[in-house]
């Protein structure tokens, strides 16, 4: 947007000026559920993505949790545990991550331990 300089200000004697849109900020989500379902809805995932991407997050959920992951064709409608998302503002957190994903990564193949990585990295980053 430009502004460019005003010699006749009209009748009305004002320069008006666009106003910029202001978006109030929501209360945080109470639980990991919500978050990540606040992430799957905002983030413009494409529905086939978020699919896979909500998987992905209850799997890390319940590994961020410290129980095993639902696995298996278990992990489709597997829901989060629930946990309150201030857990996630730990500062150990990347500590705890490194340490799950070295883990997961003895458990699945290369591919799905990278998918996985870069959902948590993507919703995280959000």
């Amino acid at each position: 947007m430009t502004i460019e300089p005003v010699t006749d200000l009209g009748s009305g004697g004002a320069l008006r000026l666009p106003r910029a849109r202001v978006v109030p900020l929501s209360a945080p989500p109470s639980s990991y559920t919500a978050a990540v379902e606040r992430y799957l809805t905002g983030a413009g995932i494409a529905k086939s993505s978020a699919r896979i991407y909500r998987i992905s997050l209850t799997t890390w959920g319940w590994m961020l949790a410290g129980e095993p992951a639902p696995t298996g064709s278990a992990r489709r409608g597997a829901k989060p545990p629930v946990f309150p998302v201030a857990a996630i503002g730990d500062p150990a957190l990347p500590e705890v991550l490194a340490e799950l994903a070295a883990a997961r990564a003895d458990e699945m193949d290369a591919d799905t331990v990278n998918r996985e990585l870069s959902i948590a990295r993507k919703a995280i980053g959000w």
